[in-house]
């Protein structure tokens, strides 16, 4: 691995640990340059060891996406809505190129986490349809890309990818829950935020690392 390559991926560990001391920070500019930080970083990572544009432009999406929302307001979470989205899409895309569907599907444990994955990203847009009022086609359609994504990373060989992509849904599911249901005032609502950012840069350094290196991915 290249040395700019390694730094960046160490500094982005570093800056996704320091990112749990700022958490409780209120919005400003510094807080969303220091949430932004960690998988910028990661995305320089991918760009240095020569990875796939789709690596590096999910994960690029994927810090626009922190940018917007670490801040407050509507227009800033459909932004964020907006950017996590398009990053989904490419993580799938990157996903099919490196797939093997009918060797992957043979072994069981990847037919049962497709199941869980269709019950559980269900339940998810039920349950938040009523309390996201007048966003809930926007989760609705959220909600349909997370699962494709998912559903793809388990067509590809390593177990480590669809755990990436697991970690991302849960996150996504929590931040859903805290932001429709919760509310800031929830006494859950603090812990909830430390979920969200540890489950979501472990998905972010595990998806780096594991399909980063090199134009043939994995």
């Amino acid at each position: 691995m290249a040395v700019p390559g390694t730094l960046s991926l160490l500094l982005s560990v570093l800056s996704g640990l320091f990112y749990f001391v700022v958490l409780p920070w209120p919005a400003s500019h510094l807080r969303a340059i220091l949430k932004t930080l960690p998988v910028l970083l990661l995305a320089g990572h991918a760009w240095f060891t020569h990875s796939q544009g789709l690596l590096v432009t999910a994960l690029a999406l994927s810090a626009l996406g922190d940018a917007f929302l670490a801040y407050k307001g509507e227009r800033a979470f459909m932004a964020g809505l907006v950017s996590f989205l398009l990053a989904h899409v490419a993580y799938g895309a990157l996903f099919v190129s490196l797939s093997d569907f009918p060797g992957t599907f043979a072994e069981i444990w990847r037919v049962i986490a497709a199941v869980i994955s269709i019950a559980f990203v269900i339940l998810f847009v039920a349950s938040l349809r009523a309390p996201a009022g007048k966003l809930a086609p926007a989760v609705f359609v959220y909600g349909l890309a997370i699962l494709a994504m998912a559903l793809l990373s388990i067509a590809v060989p390593s177990a480590a990818v669809f755990i990436g992509a697991a970690l991302f849904m849960s996150s996504d599911a929590v931040l859903a829950v805290q932001t429709f249901i919760m509310g800031p005032a929830h006494r859950w609502s603090g812990i909830a935020s430390y979920y969200v950012w540890g489950s979501y840069f472990a998905a972010q350094c595990i998806l780096a690392t594991t399909l980063g290196g090199g134009p043939a991915g994995l």
